[in-house]
């Protein structure tokens, strides 16, 4: 969860949580969602160094919070996952009892407020779907998006960056109905000369 502003909080508000990759949204309720672990430790950080916490304390208090998910996001095969989930829950909100009791309260609210949608990866996994971790694939994603629109001097509707988008994430996650769409453009406009390489 990085801070940019009102623009971030609308877009969060009208995705309603469905950020979600491959065919996990199928298995999500409309306002579940995953927070991308390597926030979540970005957001203790933060949240410690706005109580003026020392940057070794916070580096200590970030790898603490860094061990028990890592711990839990390698458990997901075994046998015991559920009683792993409900250690791993117990010891995150110790923790937030202990940031609270120190006068952390910032990182105490956070994880009192969002524990479901940093353990939802793990709690699905125990209904069969798996959901990552971290949302590193989308960002990048959203890297080529920005990198096409500004850095190429070209101009954007709003609409024109909505189907880019809608097509690079078909194209990555959702290959089969790319191709169609691919195939079905070849097939109705016969003198367009153009290459695609539908498997890069």
């Amino acid at each position: 969860m990085v801070r940019v502003g009102k623009e971030r909080m609308r877009t969060e508000k009208e995705l309603n949580g469905l950020i979600a990759l491959r065919d996990a949204d199928k298995g999500l309720k409309a306002k579940e969602k995953q927070i991308d672990l390597i926030h979540v430790w970005r957001e203790v950080n933060y949240k410690l160094w706005q109580h003026n916490v020392d940057l070794k304390t916070r580096k200590n208090y970030v790898n603490e919070v860094k061990g028990i998910l890592l711990k839990l996001k390698n458990s997901l095969g075994k046998p015991d996952l559920k009683s792993r989930i409900k250690r791993a829950e117990k010891t995150l909100n110790e923790f937030a009892d202990e940031m609270g009791s120190r006068g952390y309260w910032r990182v105490s609210r956070f994880f009192k407020r969002h524990m479901k949608s940093i353990l939802l990866f793990a709690y699905k996994r125990l209904e069969g779907i798996e959901i990552p971790w971290h949302n590193n694939r989308m960002e990048r994603k959203m890297g080529e998006i920005g990198k096409r629109m500004k850095n190429k001097w070209m101009k954007w509707s709003e609409r024109g960056a909505e189907n880019f988008a809608n097509l690079l994430m078909k194209m990555r996650f959702e290959r089969d109905v790319y191709e169609s769409f691919i195939v079905e453009v070849m097939r109705l406009d016969g003198d367009v000369k153009w290459e695609v390489n539908l498997h890069p």
